[in-house]
């Protein structure tokens, strides 16, 4: 962890001490200021997102202690922290996203940018990105060698072609990681904000064979996959969160026999992704809707994202 996010941490701890409000341990049991996330790129740009607890507050009371906080972190004890961006969300659940409850921006740039594999990545508050930027350029490289192996002939790198979907896109890193590779890339995913930032970082890197859908992925992607034929050259890769892919996802994926080759990125392999790889490695079962040909585990690479804690990001190629 970055010297820059301890010293974020101990200037918020030392902000809710001199507070005159409690700080939200247990929601029943009352209490305002949460947690706080930190963000910084390469550079050292900082972003920060605080965590706050209304209760019974009116919104004019709730305007006073977010002014104080803002004064504190530019002006007072906590301006040392120097930071680029800071915002601020009102959460009366453990999570929630930003249509259900917008950040709100206090103060600095609205977004930071972060360098990976020559792309360049906008960051906003709500997006999903790999915290530990040199292991991501590990993991994306792995799954863009994965995804579309890089053909090198006589020294020179060729083209392969195809159509890349991709599930669970967040802010677009894979596919835009991959993009010179193929013809076409089609990203998927739920939070609007990450699809704006996907759209936006494929036009920041001048990427025009990007497509970008908002949604649920068991939504999109059935009705995406009559778009093509058994004879398309067809990779998908995915990256769900800890709960794995809803089961119509898998579905669509074992039923559209153009797809040869899934790359899964599983953050929790042992867990729920177990049973999606069950179900995407089983013969077919006409009860389960599972009429496409098995797919086969092939290749598993370990990346090491969280140094010092036994959690471990795996890629998982499949093929048929």
């Amino acid at each position: 962890m970055s010297e820059k996010h301890k010293q974020v941490a101990r200037c918020y701890q030392d902000f809710i001490r001199m507070s005159p409000l409690e700080p939200c341990l247990l929601f029943h049991s009352g209490g305002h200021w949460r947690e706080i996330t930190v963000r910084t790129n390469t550079q050292g740009h900082t972003m920060a997102i605080v965590y706050f607890h209304p209760q019974t507050l009116a919104p004019e009371e709730v305007a006073v202690h977010k002014a104080a906080l803002v004064d504190y972190f530019t002006s007072g004890p906590g301006s040392v922290c120097q930071l680029d961006s800071l915002f601020f969300q009102e959460n009366t659940m453990t999570r929630c996203t930003h249509e259900v409850s917008p950040y709100q921006h206090l103060y600095g740039q609205p977004y930071i940018y972060e360098k990976v594999l020559d792309f360049k990545f906008r960051i906003s508050a709500d997006a999903f990105f790999q915290v530990n930027q040199a292991a991501a350029e590990v993991l994306y490289g792995t799954v863009r060698d994965l995804c579309i192996p890089n053909i090198d002939k006589g020294g020179e790198r060729t083209k392969t072609g195809g159509t890349l979907l991709d599930v669970c896109c967040g802010t677009g890193a894979i596919g835009i990681t991959t993009s010179p590779r193929v013809d076409r890339i089609i990203g998927i995913e739920l939070v609007e904000q990450a699809v704006e930032d996907a759209r936006h970082n494929a036009a920041l890197n001048n990427i025009l064979n990007c497509e970008f859908i908002p949604g649920k992925a068991e939504v999109v992607l059935p009705h995406l996959m009559n778009q093509f034929s058994s004879t398309d050259q067809l990779t998908a890769v995915v990256n769900p969160a800890r709960s794995g892919l809803h089961y119509r996802v898998i579905r669509a994926i074992r039923n559209q026999h153009a797809i040869r080759r899934l790359v899964y990125v599983s953050c929790k392999p042992e867990g729920e992704a177990m049973r999606n790889f069950r179900e995407l490695c089983c013969a077919p079962d006409p009860k389960k809707k599972l009429t496409g040909r098995a797919f086969t585990p092939t290749l598993a690479v370990p990346v090491d994202m969280f140094p010092h804690t036994p959690h471990c990001e795996l890629v998982l190629l499949f093929e048929r």
